[in-house]
């Protein structure tokens, strides 16, 4: 920690930049995307960075820029941008920059640009949306479907689109269209002459995909391979390995690295070796392929090659990775240092950005304290981090989305920001968690009863190993982390103050509105409301809400369409018409990301507004004028 180090506050929050999509060249050239938050004037400005093999770096700023990847020779770099588009322009654009030169665009796309990469040194793959005019108003006005899902999160109304493959000459611009999926295309690779890409056998379950390929110089589509749920393809030495499951236990299943070998034939290289699941191909490094696999709070870089053998290991989360066959570059984060991104080469790791680090050298961070309960016949591994001062301390539990999400060795921010307020902060991994084996990830027909227990039980862990104060304790979460504040409060009064977002409280209306309910609720409740529902309302928080005694604040956002506003409404509702004391703070724009994704602004209000809630309820902090404020009072209206 720095000599003289400031308290960790929301703007220094606030201002840590978002990086994605590294890519490394032929030559060792490396991309990233990044997004800088502008709090002076409420945007958040991406921008694509290079750090160049020979020295120096470029920066290419403009509205939309994102999706970096180079061309074969490393001579040219592709891209996805709004740059340069007209008021009121719909879409985004396909723009190629030459080493030293300036960006031009290549082609647009009306519904914008969801994939992009080289299929050739001259060509450039790009998959988009392409509208079906039977089903999508030409004013705009209304789309028409018979099938789901009528909208999607962060995209908006989507019925009538589906994504489809275009080819386009990255001189003339000139584009083709490959593919004329009905269902869409999920995702794509080129592989030796074809492009080969995944997409649907049936839209009412997104999870029966079928590998395809074309010829890239245009053809009719063939079916490669079905019986897998295939979620990332990437070709290795003009061989295809894919990353995908059998649906073992449902969506709880693991992806396993599997290798195309024949035309409906697909081995599986990591099946009986390693049992943890991995987040994605990275590429191939010495031939053999290069994965990111979660392990107990960690991701891990890894070759296989008969056996799993870690490249890069350390008390960090790696989210991002790519390798050009002789190193990786990768973005990381570690409980006290942001995301940076990071180069492998030859056994040694190097930091080659310093977007971030600001914030190691001008801030007080903490380290958390590792803990591990049995819990309901299984080990829960969690954590806690302890702020200074003597005495006891408020503590906050947070509890992660998914159900399939992880905490661990990453940078949370939010975590840091309460710490500096004075709470120990506490977070784990129960059942349904990811990052240990396969089975402990299944928590199907189980919602808000194992996991629940297994919080309680490593709550006690903290509260016997740290300095807490009982009385003063609250708990937070989105998504799934929501449902569980929603269901948490209905069990046990130990809490004096609850922050649920973005979170379910009603599974059956959950199952008719959200983007993912027709088919995610019945895999992981079991069946629909229509044949099984007592478990609905089992499973559903506010069918209990007669019971809470926790004063509740629930955030959520209008343009959520994963946990539709329905749910917010339905805890409210329910708590209010109870008696209960329940404030909802909805927010106008925003996905069911909001948190991380929206306007400076926007975020700054939300932490706002949950840390005095908090500290309010817990007696922490004197109540501010009501109609100031906008929070502290049951009866406000918002």
């Amino acid at each position: 920690m720095p000599e003289n180090a400031r308290r960790f506050d929301v703007d220094a929050l606030l201002s840590i930049a978002r990086l994605s999509s590294p890519r490394l060249s032929s030559k060792g050239d490396i991309a990233f995307s990044a997004v800088i938050p502008d709090l002076g004037a409420n945007k958040n400005r991406p921008e694509i960075r290079v750090v160049w093999s020979e020295g120096g770096e470029s920066y290419y700023q403009g509205e939309g820029d994102s999706m970096p990847s180079w061309s074969p020779d490393a001579s040219k770099l592709a891209f996805a941008s709004r740059r340069g588009s007209g008021k009121g322009e719909k879409g985004s654009g396909l723009y190629i920059v030459g080493r030293g030169g300036e960006p031009r665009r290549v082609a647009w796309f009306t519904h914008g640009v969801s994939e992009l990469g080289w299929a050739s040194a001259t060509k450039v793959y790009v998959v988009a949306p392409v509208a079906d005019e039977k089903t999508r108003d030409k004013d705009g006005d209304y789309v028409a479907t018979d099938r789901l899902p009528l909208w999607f999160d962060g995209s908006g109304l989507v019925a009538g689109l589906a994504d489809q493959i275009h080819l386009v000459d990255a001189e003339s611009g000139r584009t083709s269209r490959l593919t004329s999926e009905d269902l869409g295309v999920l995702t794509a690779e080129p592989c030796g002459n074809s492009i080969y890409y995944v997409t649907l056998r049936r839209w009412a379950d997104p999870l029966d995909t079928v590998v395809k390929s074309v010829p890239a110089s245009g053809g009719e589509p063939e079916t490669v391979l079905e019986g897998l749920t295939v979620s990332q393809l990437r070709c290795i030495n003009e061989k295809l390995f894919m990353l995908a499951h059998k649906r073992e236990i449902g969506l709880a299943s693991h992806s396993k690295l599997y290798l195309l070998e024949d035309r409906g034939k697909a081995s599986c290289l990591t099946c009986g070796i390693l049992d943890r699941n991995i987040w994605s191909i990275a590429g191939g490094l010495g031939g053999e392929p290069v994965i990111v696999y979660a392990d107990r709070g960690r991701s891990v870089i890894a070759a296989v090659e008969g056996r799993v053998e870690d490249l890069v290991r350390g008390d960090m989360i790696v989210v991002q990775a790519d390798s050009n066959g002789e190193e990786v570059v990768y973005i990381a984060s570690s409980p006290t240092e942001p995301p940076e991104v990071y180069r492998f080469k030859g056994g040694d790791v190097e930091r080659v950005s310093s977007i971030n680090r600001w914030v190691v050298e001008e801030f007080r961070l903490y380290k958390p304290r590792r803990v591990e309960v049995e819990a309901e016949g299984e080990v829960v591994e969690g954590w806690f981090i302890e702020p200074e001062g003597e005495g006891s301390k408020p503590l906050i539990l947070f509890i992660h989305g998914g159900p399939k999400g992880m905490y661990g060795y990453g940078f949370y921010g939010e975590m840091q920001l309460f710490a500096s307020e004075g709470f120990t902060v506490a977070y784990a991994n129960p059942r349904g968690s990811d990052g240990y084996e396969e089975e402990f990830a299944d928590i199907r027909g189980r919602y808000g009863d194992t996991d629940y227990k297994q919080l309680m039980k490593f709550l006690d862990a903290v509260v016997e190993s740290s300095r807490v104060d009982e009385g003063k304790m609250a708990v937070t979460g989105i998504s799934y982390g929501g449902y569980m504040t929603n269901v948490i409060v209905t069990k046990t009064s130990r809490f004096r103050a609850a922050v649920s977002e973005n979170g379910i409280a009603d599974w059956i209306a959950d199952f008719w509105a959200a983007d993912i309910g027709y088919w995610f609720d019945p895999d992981q409740i079991g069946g629909t409301p229509l044949d099984n529902l007592e478990e609905y309302v089992k499973r559903s928080p506010a069918f209990h809400a007669k019971s809470v005694n926790t004063p509740v604040m629930i955030i959520h956002s209008v343009e959520d369409y994963r946990c539709f506003i329905d749910q917010a409404l339905a805890m409210h509702t329910a708590l209010k018409v109870n008696g209960k004391e329940s404030l909802l703070v909805v927010f106008t724009k925003g996905s069911h990301g909001h948190s991380i994704l929206a306007s400076p602004r926007h975020r700054k209000k939300r932490l706002e507004l949950k840390l005095k809630w908090i500290k309010e309820k817990l007696g922490l902090a004197s109540t501010s004028d009501k109609g100031e404020a906008g929070v502290g009072g049951e009866n406000h209206r918002l």
